[in-house]
């Protein structure tokens, strides 16, 4: 089950549908197990779309009728969202493939009118951290160009099934529109990502590691930070410097 742990509260899965705030919307749900969650959505939502990759699940929940829920037997990652027009996404999601999943929500922001995540509690810190904060990296910069993110609420351990070792927390994303003209957003993340492998040495010593060359005119002061002390419109001046030179 993709070391998915599965909600076992009614009364969060209440909460969860409330903060997603979808009344007569179309709802995607990533993975929704026995449908706890699927159940208090289908009272506020047009229609759910479950998205259940476990065959036996799918079967159990068709099984059991939820007016307005439609089971879909498929990999989310191998959902395509254009088909469902501007759906919000919800779900509990395995900690395995989280960052599979917030990659899926990015190629397909234009065709998500929000998303509302279960995560585990230190992945989402990764995810909401700012420049400065435990946990700024590649992530932080790669999710927030793409999201406005919110941390909701967290979901203590023994509210899933089996128990993780972690808590999990509730987060919000709403797409929004990157502020970098006439950039390959792919390759820029590509180098930030790059950089960020070496993230205990020097931004010079970074680049050099990840490109093996290292592009003139950069601020030397620039240079002697470490990758997590760059925001991203540092990072974005280097990679203009890099364009350059090809």
């Amino acid at each position: 089950m993709l070391g998915q742990h599965f909600l076992n509260s009614t009364r969060v899965a209440e909460r969860i549908a409330r903060a997603a705030e979808v009344k007569d919307e179309l709802v995607v749900e990533i993975g929704p197990g026995k449908g706890i969650l699927t159940r208090q959505l289908a009272i506020l939502a047009k229609k759910v779309i479950a998205v259940e990759i476990d065959g036996r699940l799918a079967r159990f929940l068709e099984d059991s009728r939820i007016p307005r829920v439609d089971v879909l037997h498929l990999d989310f990652l191998k959902v395509n969202l254009r088909d469902f027009g501007h759906a919000v996404v919800v779900g509990n999601i395995p900690y395995g493939i989280s960052s599979l999943i917030i990659e899926k929500l990015i190629g397909s922001k234009n065709f998500v009118k929000k998303a509302l995540l279960t995560v585990q509690k230190e992945y989402g810190s990764k995810i909401v951290a700012a420049l400065g904060h435990r946990g700024y990296g590649h992530l932080s910069i790669c999710a927030n160009y793409h999201f406005e993110i919110r941390r909701l609420f967290s979901v203590p351990a023994r509210y899933f099934t089996p128990s993780p070792k972690v808590s999990s927390v509730v987060v919000a994303l709403q797409p929004k529109k990157g502020i970098f003209d006439e950039i390959n957003e792919g390759e820029f993340f590509e180098f930030v990502a790059g950089v960020f492998r070496y993230r205990r040495k020097s931004l010079k010593n970074a680049i050099l590691k990840h490109l093996r060359w290292l592009p003139d005119g950069a601020d030397h002061d620039l240079l002697a930070k470490r990758p997590q002390e760059l925001s991203i419109i540092d990072f974005y001046r280097i990679y203009q410097l890099i364009l350059e030179k090809r």
